[in-house]
């Protein structure tokens, strides 16, 4: 009998258990059911809201109507599409324009440093050597003055900032011992140092604004144009005959070392040259590259024998 009770008495136990969950699932319910009953109100009272302010809106919208339709009109149409072509091609010749400026302004400022640094090299020289004397084109001239040809390569290479000097200086050797080796290093010496003061006069020129006019067209023309030329202008070669621009071995012979920022292949073909020597054998020539309108420099890249051409070989 007392098995049975407490069966009962748990049943009734699960049963009220049960009720209570469904009493409180059933609250939730409503508590959800108030909610969205509030905010469908408050939905409905803010729409009544508006429906009353329909008319006043309607009328506010009437009366901008106006307003926009004139600032509408008084709108700048479209541009046409040639139109905008037009202007991008004018910005574009005014872009042309300018980078060309820029690029002649770039060059006046190089050419200007070159002169500049040229002058203070040559002054700070003349003054450790507290030297005076007469003339530029002379006083670089005895500056570089040596005993030997390749001593007056040297000297060159220490005084003169416009030359590059890429020529083998062996090939003197074979004219060191000649009865004319003297004659032929005083003009060795006149060439280098009119060369430089070409090249000085040339980036002052630019620097100022201009090329300089003919007299500074090349080397030969200068010597032509000055009043006392160390280097007689007929001494200047600015190219050379048939055989020897165009056959291969002439070619070969004339094609020499360059900076590569001169050239990028490290190599051009220098077909002008002076001739320091007379016609005789072995007639020495330098042989040289004008980059005086690029980099401000001459490059020397031969000296020695006579290269090859019908005549001398």
């Amino acid at each position: 009998m007392d098995r049975v009770l407490d069966e009962a008495v748990e049943t009734a136990k699960k049963l009220v258990e049960l009720y209570k969950k469904e009493a409180d699932k059933y609250k939730r319910l409503a508590e959800m059911e108030r909610d969205r009953r509030r905010e469908v109100e408050a939905r409905l009272r803010n729409c009544s809201k508006l429906l009353g302010e329909g008319p006043d809106l309607e009328a506010k919208l009437d009366s901008m109507i106006p307003d926009l339709v004139r600032a509408a009109a008084s709108l700048p149409p479209p541009p046409e599409v040639s139109e905008l072509q037009a202007r991008l091609e004018a910005t574009e010749k005014d872009r042309d324009a300018f980078a060309e400026l820029l690029d002649i302004a770039t060059k006046k400022r190089d050419a200007a440093l070159r002169a500049r640094d040229a002058v203070t090299a040559r002054l700070e020289s003349r003054r450790r050597e507290d030297e005076q004397l007469p003339g530029d084109a002379d006083a670089l001239k005895a500056r570089l003055h040596a005993p030997t040809l390749r001593g007056v390569l040297e000297q060159a290479q220490r005084h003169c900032f416009s030359l590059v000097i890429t020529a083998d200086m062996d090939e003197t050797k074979k004219l060191e011992h000649h009865k004319k080796a003297p004659h032929w290093c005083d003009r060795l010496a006149a060439t280098l140092a009119t060369m430089q003061l070409y090249a000085e006069t040339k980036d002052l020129a630019q620097a100022r604004g201009g090329r300089g006019g003919p007299d500074l067209a090349n080397l030969k023309a200068y010597c032509t144009s000055q009043p006392f030329p160390l280097l007689a202008d007929d001494k200047v070669v600015l190219s050379e005959g048939q055989t020897a621009s165009s056959s291969p071995r002439g070619k070969a012979q004339r094609t020499l070392r360059v900076p590569e920022y001169i050239d990028s292949s490290g190599r051009a073909l220098m077909l002008e040259h002076v001739r320091i020597g007379d016609g005789a054998p072995p007639a020495p020539r330098l042989h040289y590259l004008d980059d005086t309108d690029r980099s401000g420099q001459l490059v020397i890249g031969f000296f020695g024998d006579h290269r090859y051409n019908a005549g001398t070989n």
